[in-house]
């Protein structure tokens, strides 16, 4: 990959005794859709701010470009955050909104025309210029703010939860109309959210962290299938956990089964065996691992059912996940005993 733009390189924030980002190293790459993934109080949004300005490290550098803006002001930074709320101005038109930021920089008056309407034309609001905030849907002010954001052509553009204000349906929508206004446009886009599948659907990259360290980073392939941890594991999507004892190279459960996975514990540690529930395939298939399980329940999904499992190799139960086409193969009740069965590959192995 090329040369990054931004060099986070062992930045560290406390608040009184309160260490919101402890020792943070992170590279992250010209026109790429960058995640940060946490869970409240994870830092990240202290990060965000320290990139954009707001906050300055108590230690550790923030290169931009080549430079170091650590303690460079936010209106000196090629910088631009767009909020939570999009504090769109109610009086302004579509238009208005977008260019105010340009008016402001004094740039000649055809300029910002072109600009504008450039920007209308990316995020496909061209025929709403005159219209003011409160006679727009709850997706078309986001696209306004974002277009407020990206009109001054910042190097890069920070999001804070900017789907947070959005119901479910529009924030799917949204999640797809970003990616192709990050890709049209070029720029780097660092967004900080705690939803799991907006960071997996929107991002090239998607960094974890956890009590303002860095867990993991990596594609979304990459840490939904490689969790490096068990936190990483249980934070991203949905995993089922069994707890596990190694003992003459096996890992054995606490039924005395012996569970098959990669990234092997070490002699004699206590852990977990870890696998996502779509792994998990019903009787008739063949795998390293196998256990019988009574159903307790089932929910549907419309594209599958999810399945859950009492076993005697887990004090809870485990979760399966069928196909839709699966499910009507093999219709599944409550009570129902059956046989599953998954492959070693796909099976993790996490001391505790």
């Amino acid at each position: 990959m090329s040369q990054a733009l931004l060099s986070i390189k062992g930045a560290q924030k406390h608040f009184g005794s309160v260490r919101a980002i402890d020792g943070i190293d992170l590279d992250i790459h010209e026109n790429e859709f960058f995640a940060l993934l946490g869970a409240s109080g994870s830092g990240k949004t202290t990060l965000l701010r320290m990139l954009a300005g707001f906050e300055i490290p108590d230690a550790g550098q923030i290169i931009l470009d080549g430079k170091d803006v650590s303690k460079v002001p936010p209106n000196h930074r090629p910088v631009n955050l767009m909020f939570q709320s999009y504090a769109l101005f109610p009086h302004m038109s579509v238009a208005q909104n977008i260019a105010y930021g340009l008016e402001m920089e004094k740039l000649p008056k055809a300029q910002i025309k072109s600009r504008v309407d450039e920007i209308l034309e990316v995020i496909q609001l061209s025929h709403l210029t005159k219209r003011k905030p409160d006679q727009l849907s709850g997706g078309q002010r986001q696209r306004v703010a974002l277009a407020r954001a990206l009109v001054k052509r910042p190097r890069l553009l920070l999001l804070d939860e900017p789907l947070g204000a959005l119901d479910k349906k529009l924030r799917g929508e949204m999640q797809l109309e970003l990616k192709r206004i990050q890709s049209e446009f070029g720029i780097t886009f660092i967004i900080v959210t705690h939803d799991q599948e907006e960071a997996l659907v929107m991002a090239d990259r998607v960094a974890i962290l956890k009590d303002g360290k860095l867990l993991q980073s990596g594609t979304p392939r990459e840490i939904y299938e490689h969790p490096a941890s068990r936190f990483a594991a249980d934070f991203i999507g949905v995993m089922n956990f069994f707890p596990v004892r190694e003992k003459g190279g096996k890992l054995i459960a606490e039924d005395g089964s012996t569970i098959a996975a990669e990234m092997p514990l070490s002699t004699g540690q206590n852990g977990v065996a870890a696998v996502r529930p779509e792994r998990l395939r019903l009787g008739g298939e063949t795998g390293e691992n196998s256990i019988i399980g009574t159903v307790v329940a089932t929910a549907y999904h419309g594209l599958d059912l999810q399945v859950h499992l009492k076993t005697r190799a887990a004090p809870e139960p485990i979760l399966m996940r069928l196909t839709a086409d699966a499910a009507e193969a093999r219709p599944l009740v409550k009570g129902d005993q059956i046989t599953v069965h998954w492959a070693a590959r796909d099976t993790r192995a996490f001391a505790l």
